[in-house]
């Protein structure tokens, strides 16, 4: 088993945190994080109270999860209008969708 070798060069701090956020689970999470911020904020607290998980898929998808049929339903009929104004927060999103 081979060590990785060390780099010759120290980093900076803002080299290194561009690094650990390049790092695939660590990128997903805060990408994630970031959505569901911003789901708060185009939502109502009904809504919110609603939500069960936010979360993106490699495919730059948004799945939101809601624990109520109706809601679902709603948020459907609304998809292109919130679809919108999640784009304005995060223009990598492609698609939303409701589970």
């Amino acid at each position: 088993m081979r060590k990785k070798s060390r780099k010759s060069k120290p980093l900076s701090i803002s080299d290194l945190t561009s690094e650990i956020y390049k790092s695939e689970k660590i990128s997903k999470k805060i990408d994630s994080i970031e959505i569901l911020n911003s789901w708060n904020k185009i939502t109502n607290k009904l809504i919110q109270d609603r939500t069960e998980k936010v979360y993106i898929s490699e495919e730059k998808k948004v799945f939101i999860k809601v624990n109520s049929s109706p809601l679902r339903n709603e948020l459907e009929n609304n998809k292109k209008k919130l679809l919108k104004e999640l784009q304005k927060r995060h223009s990598n999103i492609k698609d939303v969708i409701f589970t």
